[in-house]
């Protein structure tokens, strides 16, 4: 249990930092205009087959495709040259929305946390002389033993 008063104003401040780094990434998320696409674009170079064809004197034709999981297995579909410059922008954008996503998950599990620390360091001992002890943390136990929100 924390209870320096020192310790408050450096939780307060925690809390303050993250908030911010959480708030610049929903800014990032919502700024995100699209489209997105999930997966990855690649390149391959490959022989056809065809005796005759440059290929055959080791200048390979390329392709370019799009790879992603579906159900726990990649699939992958072709991009026509066309459609290369669009589908790398938005995989791009989808990569960068996804990371800030994530990144505003981990920051609201460690504001509850630090809060939580706040609220159990503001926590006046009463009784005096048989305190009640600060609130567990409520929901679900982890596989681990600890519990998850």
């Amino acid at each position: 249990m924390h209870t320096l008063a020192e310790d408050k104003s450096r939780l307060r401040q925690a809390i303050l930092n993250l908030e911010a780094e959480r708030q610049r990434q929903v800014e990032v998320v919502l700024g995100e205009q699209g489209p997105l696409i999930r997966g990855t674009l690649g390149r391959r170079r490959r022989v056809c087959g065809y005796s005759g064809c440059h290929c055959a004197r080791g200048e390979l034709h390329a392709s370019s495709y799009l790879s992603a999981a579906v159900a726990g297995r990649t699939r992958v579909v072709h991009v026509p040259e066309a459609d290369v410059m669009h589908v790398t922008e938005a995989a791009k954008r989808y990569r960068r929305f996804r990371r800030a996503r994530a990144q505003v998950v981990r920051a609201a599990k460690k504001l509850a946390t630090l809060m939580d620390r706040l609220g159990n360091a503001l926590l006046e001992r009463y009784p005096r002389e048989n305190p009640l002890p600060p609130a567990q943390r409520r929901g679900r136990k982890a596989k681990d033993g600890s519990r998850r929100s």
